[in-house]
């Protein structure tokens, strides 16, 4: 009898005890590791003691590459490039070129002009030595889907790449773009 009375105010005991803990809100005051529970937040510009260049600013690690991402199969190859093609082939409909004059008419038209066909009068071409050319011009007609594409993500002569400004999954719809101004410079 008395073994089940010591059972029965060990499990009273065990139960005020856990209810006493549960008074607090279930939150412990012991911090087992340190800055699990509130991590320190640095900002990109800050100084951090812990990095070895002391920049908040961190780089992804080598060889690695964001969810989805393709990476451009012919680079530094144009020869490649020019055969690579075109999955929106002769797509001309509102959407593809909605798209592809959004991406000109903000990285493009600066240099290239509205229409294509060059832009002497913007203040960024006045102040370059090489005058940005004309894409509808028949040197540029010539050039197959994949070569202009080529150009738009790895840049050419004097202009650079804008794989960076120009995102993988509207470049086609640039092209097309493209290829709706040569049509319309006749």
């Amino acid at each position: 009898m008395k073994a089940q009375f010591d059972k029965i105010i060990l499990v009273t005991a065990a139960a005020l005890a856990l209810s006493a803990c549960g008074a607090k809100g279930n939150k412990t005051n012991v911090e087992l590791i340190q800055d699990m529970m509130e991590s320190p937040a640095i900002k990109a510009q800050e100084y951090d003691e812990s990095s070895p260049n002391h920049s908040g600013m961190r780089v992804p690690a080598d060889k690695t590459a964001p969810v989805g991402f393709t990476p451009y199969q012919f680079k530094g190859n144009l020869e490649g490039a020019s055969k690579n093609p075109n999955p929106l082939a002769g797509k001309m409909d509102d959407d593809v070129l909605m798209i592809g004059q959004k991406y000109f008419e903000t990285q493009c038209m600066v240099c290239h002009g509205q229409k294509g066909a060059g832009n002497p009068d913007s203040n960024v071409v006045k102040n370059m030595a090489l005058k940005p050319p004309s894409v509808v011009t028949d040197k540029v007609k010539g050039w197959t889907d994949g070569h202009l594409y080529h150009v738009i993500t790895e840049g050419q002569g004097v202009m650079g790449p804008y794989a960076s400004h120009v995102p993988q999954a509207y470049r086609w719809q640039v092209v097309n773009y493209i290829r709706f101004l040569q049509k319309e410079s006749k």
